[in-house]
């Protein structure tokens, strides 16, 4: 199973995210900034022959599933929905802003923000559980996905595990890295004993000049997700 390669995309921009919003397992829709983020990505992907996906596979949430019909609309590829590229759950902190838990809930939130790697606030899936499901999809990619770019579009803590997955990290690991609303990563499969190669990371080059980036990151680690 060589050749593949992966392309792996964030969804574009919601509301929620630019108020710091926590996401997770609920279902706001991409802003209308988000849209544009998205078919700005689709038109990109269209025109390179190298990145141009023949098989789009989306999180079942509408922030995610807009952003990959978006894309395969330009290149006329109906969206596979898979419920295992959802966010990761935030628990109790889903549809709160980080301003209001730094009063109402400030020890545990203060916690969060200190700890390393990927942090789950209070009752927040447990990671093991998000990578075996992300782990388990990849596992389902076969041979057939090696005739060109197979898009994943996702969600920003699901692709940093699906990123350990790939390159064998420790989920719980310190490791910090941005990836921004609409950006695009690739990977390439090596070899079956050989691993991928991290081709680029966070790529937003088709929004520069049109559009704003980088709105819920800080030094490489995810805030509301």
């Amino acid at each position: 199973m060589s050749g593949r390669r992966l392309l792996l995309v964030r969804h574009g921009v919601t509301d929620w995210n630019r108020q710091g919003r926590f996401q997770g397992h609920l279902d706001p829709p991409l802003a209308d900034d988000g849209l544009a983020e998205a078919s700005l990505l689709g038109a990109r992907l269209a025109a390179d022959n190298e990145l141009r996906p023949v098989r789009i596979i989306s999180s079942t949430l509408a922030r995610a599933f807009e952003t990959a019909r978006a894309i395969g609309t330009p290149v006329d590829i109906e969206v596979e929905p898979d419920a295992r590229l959802i966010e990761i759950g935030q628990g109790e902190w889903e549809g709160r802003t980080h301003d209001e838990l730094a009063k109402s809930d400030a020890d545990r939130y203060a916690a969060w923000r200190n700890d390393a790697g990927i942090r789950q606030p209070p009752g927040g899936e447990a990671l093991d559980e998000a990578t075996r499901r992300v782990t388990d999809l990849l596992a389902d990619l076969d041979e057939a996905d090696s005739a060109g770019p197979v898009c994943l579009v996702s969600h920003g803590g699901t692709l940093r595990i699906l990123a350990r997955a790939l390159f064998g990290r420790d989920v719980e690991a310190p490791w910090s890295f941005d990836v921004d609303n609409a950006s695009l990563s690739v990977c390439t499969e090596l070899g079956p004993s050989e691993g991928w190669r991290l081709e680029r990371w966070n790529d937003t080059m088709h929004l520069l000049g049109s559009m704003d980036t980088h709105v819920d990151e800080a030094e490489g680690r995810p805030l509301a997700l």
